[in-house]
């Protein structure tokens, strides 16, 4: 009996838990008996060379501005290595393996004031255009970390952020005939 893994990732985690996904495709049946059966993004940390309309629209807002972003991958990935197409920051790059149409179903937390929304959104559309079950969850009046963020966890969005998380993971691990709580 396999045991089923669903992955979620915040802002930078939700870049993680996307490559640890692609990972598992990879490898396939040599995690057994873990089975990575979907994976949550919630505002994921994707940029890219070419930007967006979000990224242009919002690059010097609040906390999280284009400048204080392309800082961070900087400092994360290896001097020699950096560009903002990276596979980890930039999900959509050509010849990216594997396949999208392989990846687990994945839900995506997207803030209406993110300046990264953009590239979240356009991630799961090309995931849908393979059959990818990849719906777009869109916060109205909300900033990037707005369901975790201690200050901002009791707010109606993060709120319902959670419970909408909740609602959509359990179609993929729950058993027949047993219920899942939360």
């Amino acid at each position: 009996m396999s045991s089923k893994c669903v992955l979620l990732g915040v802002s930078c985690g939700a870049n993680i838990a996307d490559y640890v996904s692609r990972k598992a495709v990879e490898v396939g049946r040599l995690l057994d008996p873990i089975k990575v059966v979907a994976q949550v993004l919630m505002y994921p940390f994707f940029i890219g060379s070419v930007p967006t309309h979000s990224e242009i629209k919002l690059a010097n807002s609040y906390f999280y501005d284009k400048a204080m972003c392309i800082l961070a991958w900087k400092l994360f990935l290896p001097e020699a290595e950096f560009s903002l197409d990276h596979p980890a920051a930039n999900p959509l790059v050509p010849g990216r393996e594997p396949p999208l149409k392989l990846m687990p179903p994945t839900l995506t937390v997207v803030a209406e004031h993110d300046w990264m929304r953009d590239r979240a959104i356009a991630y799961s559309e090309e995931l849908r255009k393979v059959n990818v079950d990849s719906p777009v969850l869109e916060y109205k009046d909300a900033v990037h970390e707005f369901a975790t963020l201690d200050m901002l966890l009791k707010t109606p969005q993060a709120q319902a952020c959670a419970e909408d998380i909740a609602i959509w993971v359990k179609k993929y691990i729950s058993l027949r005939g047993h219920e899942f709580s939360y």
